[in-house]
């Protein structure tokens, strides 16, 4: 229908909308060329639309949110510099719509997930001061959306993230304690969002995501009675995801970082590591396991050799 009319603007939108839809799916499944094809095709057409109008807004943010899902390609497969020039495309865009319409709640939240993009990417090159301080812009936005509308669980879900993501950098910073103390002002928050809708697996993922790290930053402070029931905690939602949907590749690797989060504090630690060693190789073979990640398997087969050898 596009190729029949290439000048109607609706059918190139429903086509770029189908794209992405393609894109995810192919993300979800592990098919990383796949869906860095379909979006850069999405991302094509939104530039030409974009070009066709410039003064609309909504072209315009169409095409910042297909140049952030390619950055978010591009950083899982390691490429954290073009990332990091993805993510500055899209929030050029951005930061000109704020300009236009600075009442936008919409645009205003597009900037904080924009700051946030842009220190990942800055973290994945451990430029921890630039980090830091795009984590802490993301979060002073966040705030101020969720102070203005407490009952916006996307809005409070978004601030959750922002701590952690500046508790993130704190921690590689030296100062355990400070961030554990913002993650468990981000658990307050992802506790009760999971306990909202017990149905929704993007809270319930946030959830065990907060937990494990909670319970890494226990383990630092050798608290160990509080990391065991966060890491136990945050296993238990894993493997009900895993098990939920056995195809999609993000939740079985989260499986897998959990069996070694738990690890730390299992009576039985090769068991652990074991169940995680048993899912990779399976994701790798059938090419959901990101590029990023293939170290793990052999991490964990050293770190069982270890075992193995002390046993003997």
């Amino acid at each position: 229908m596009a190729d029949a009319e290439p000048d109607h603007a609706d059918l190139l939108n429903d086509l770029t909308i189908t794209y992405d839809e393609i894109g995810e799916l192919a993300h979800t499944a592990g098919q990383l060329d796949s869906a860095e094809t379909a979006f850069e095709e999405s991302l094509r057409i939104r530039l030409a639309l974009a070009d066709n109008k410039p003064d609309d807004a909504r072209r315009q943010r169409a095409v910042s949110v297909s140049q952030t899902r390619i950055g978010n390609l591009l950083r899982e497969r390691g490429d954290a510099a073009g990332a990091f020039t993805a993510y500055n495309k899209s929030q050029a865009i951005v930061e000109e719509l704020v300009r236009r319409d600075p009442n936008d709640t919409e645009i205003e939240r597009d900037l904080s997930v924009g700051y946030a993009k842009i220190g990942n990417a800055l973290s994945d090159q451990e430029d921890w001061p630039e980090a830091l301080a795009s984590y802490r812009q993301a979060l002073d936005i966040a705030r101020e959306l969720a102070a203005s509308d407490p009952g916006n669980t996307d809005w409070q879900r978004d601030m959750s993230v922002c701590l952690e993501k500046v508790a993130g950098v704190l921690d590689v910073q030296g100062d355990v304690s400070g961030a554990l103390g913002i993650y468990q002002d981000s658990l307050a928050i992802a506790d009760r969002l999971a306990n909202l809708d017990q149905g929704n697996s993007d809270w319930q993922r946030d959830l065990s995501v907060t937990l494990s790290e909670i319970g890494r930053l226990e383990t630092k402070q050798r608290h160990f009675e509080g990391s065991r029931n966060a890491f136990e905690a945050s296993l238990a939602i894993r493997q009900q995801l895993a098990e939920s949907d056995p195809n999609n590749a993000i939740w079985q690797f989260d499986l897998v970082q959990a069996y070694i989060n738990y690890a730390y504090v299992a009576k039985d630690p090769k068991a652990a590591l074991t169940k995680a060693l048993d899912l990779t190789p399976k994701l790798d073979r059938t090419e959901r396991l990101a590029p990023r990640d293939r170290p793990t398997i052999k991490y964990l087969r050293d770190l069982l050799a270890k075992f193995n050898g002390r046993k003997k």
